[in-house]
This record gives structure tokens, C-alpha cells and sequence, in this order.
């Protein structure tokens, strides 16, 4: 079974103006070099991708089964619909295609008791499985007005994954340091806490928190980044998951974010075909560790 652990979704009004033109940065580059018609400070109106857009992507892996990440950027500046709307949008998405599609809560700590009570309910209303938190937009993992969050995810049984590494336009990564996890985890022995993109450029950080708590894990999405200018980059970053964390990372493409550059498809094969480990570990990156995460 291959399970990309890390997807999006989203329509144009679910996302502030600030978060689009983030991610539509990568056109100036285009814009310059193939000089497109193409005004990017101006946003645009239909930016969105739907749970339609990610069953092609997984046809076109193929991949079996996606975890759709919400993500909660209302706290910093606030998008035109409540985050609670974008995740029912997430889920009754997703409703049809449970067999494939596997959507997680996005919400922001810093909601407190409002987080909570998001989180509470889509458990009990449509059995989510985890729930995706992003620091860059202004908190500490370790913090103790965080706390109460953790004990309620805890206490749900919900796999928390979390943004770490760069961060863009109004976000700040200082926040997302993977070692600021090191008390959640251990104060939370039964948290499972993945920590996204290897830890980008704090990664040696991620593989001493997985060695050191049972309950840490990571993904390999935005790896692709490197690509198809530096594969040897990104090989020298998968032959490191194979030595330090074989049995707890997991593929996964940020799907939409990189596939103007590189397309979904073809970083699964890269990861697939090319020779960075044996083939037992390329099934439990490909899958098997995400699918014992989940329960499947």
C-alpha cells in the first residue's frame, strides 16, 4: 500500500490573502523566465484545489490512500471563511472516498478551548484521525498556555502533525524548531507527533527527537523541492532516512504545492525506482509506517 501522509486542500476563500500570494511566489521565477502574462500581485480569485484535484494525483501515482492536512492561518490574518467551515468543507469532501482519502482536523492552539471544542467535534461527528498544527503563526510547541491542546489531542487519540522548518510572508519559523517537541513528547508518551518535511532545515533535530521517544515520527514531503535541479541532494536526504529513521518516516508531497515544478507522480517514482535503500525500506517509507500510524 503507498499513503501520501501529507496533501492539501483548500478553495480560494478558505485561504488570507497573504497565505496565495505565498504560495504563488514560485511563479515570479516562471514569469521572468518564460515571460508569462502573469500579474502575481494580484490574487487570484479561483486558487483552489479539490478533493478531484488529489484523486488525480493518486491515479496518476498511483497512490493508494492521501491524509488531507487543513491548515488554520486565520490567527495571523483571517481568511474570508471561519476555520470550523474549512474543515467541514475538508470532510464532507472527503466523505465519499473514505476508502482513499483521509482527512485530519487543521486548527490553531491558540484558538484554546474554541481548538479544543474543533477538535472534540469532528472526532465525534466524523472520527477523525489527527490533526495538523502549523507554530510558524506565532506559538511555541512547548509553551504552557499550549498545554491544555496537547492533553485534549492526547486524549482523543489523534495523530498531531506539525509544521516545521521555513516558513513565508507573515509567518515566523523560529517557532518551528522540531526540538521545541521534545517535552510534548515526553510528557505525552502516547501522542503520536509527526513532525513534517524531515524538520526541513533543523532535520538533525528531528532524528535525535525520533531516537530519542518512540512516539515521534516524520515525513519526507517537500524533499522534492530539490528537484530535478540537485537529486543528489535529495538522495543524500532519503539515504539519511534510511540509516537514522527507516521505521518512522513516510512519503509525502505537500500536494498541490510543489507540482507547477515537479509533478506528485514523478516524486513517487524518483522514490520509488531510485537507489537510496533496499526495498523493505522503501515499502515501509512508502506506506507501511504510515498505515500501522493509522491503524489501517
Amino acid at each position: 500500500m503507498i499513503i501520501d501522509s501529507h496533501v492539501h486542500i483548500w478553495l480560494r476563500d478558505h485561504l488570507p490573502d497573504p497565505m496565495v500570494r505565498a504560495y504563488l511566489e514560485p511563479l515570479r521565477a516562471l514569469k521572468d523566465l518564460f515571460d508569462m502574462e502573469l500579474d502575481v500581485e494580484n490574487v487570484w480569485p479561483d486558487y483552489g484545489v479539490d478533493v478531484s484535484k488529489v484523486l488525480e494525483m493518486m491515479a496518476a501515482g498511483p497512490v493508494d490512500r492521501a491524509v488531507v492536512l487543513p491548515i488554520d492561518y486565520n490567527i495571523v490574518e483571517k481568511a474570508r471563511i471561519d476555520i470550523e467551515d474549512y474543515n467541514a468543507w475538508v470532510f464532507e469532501e472527503a466523505a465519499a472516498y473514505r476508502d482513499k482519502v483521509i482527512p485530519f482536523v487543521g486548527v490553531d492552539p491558540q484558538r484554546g478551548d474554541r481548538a479544543i471544542g474543533i477538535m472534540e467535534r469532528f472526532v465525534k461527528r466524523y472520527d477523525a484521525l489527527g490533526v495538523k498544527v502549523y507554530p510558524a503563526t506565532g506559538w511555541y510547541p512547548n509553551e504552557e498556555r499550549i498545554r491544555k491542546f496537547w492533553t485534549s489531542a492526547n486524549d482523543l487519540g489523534l495523530i498531531a502533525v506539525t509544521h516545521a522548518g521555513a516558513a513565508w510572508g507573515p509567518l515566523d519559523d523560529r517557532y518551528t524548531r522540531p526540538s521545541f517537541y521534545d517535552d510534548v513528547l515526553q510528557r505525552y508518551p502516547d501522542l503520536k507527533v509527526m513532525i513534517a518535511h524531515l524538520g526541513g532545515k533543523y532535520r538533525q533535530e528531528t532524528y535525535e527527537l525520533c531516537a530519542k521517544h518512540a512516539n515521534c515520527y516524520t515525513d519526507i514531503s517537500a524533499l522534492q523541492g530539490w528537484l530535478p535541479s540537485d537529486p543528489d541532494t535529495c538522495l543524500s536526504r532519503l539515504r539519511e532516512v534510511a540509516e537514522k529513521v527507516p521505521d518512522r518516516a513516510s512519503f509525502g508531497t505537500d500536494f498541490p504545492l510543489f507540482d507547477l515544478s515537479y509533478a506528485s507522480s514523478m516524486w513517487l517514482s524518483f522514490v520509488k525506482d531510485r537507489p537510496w535503500a533496499d526495498e523493505d525500506v522503501k515499502a515501509k517509507v512508502l506506506g507501511g509506517n504510515m498505515q500501522r500510524l493509522l491503524g489501517l
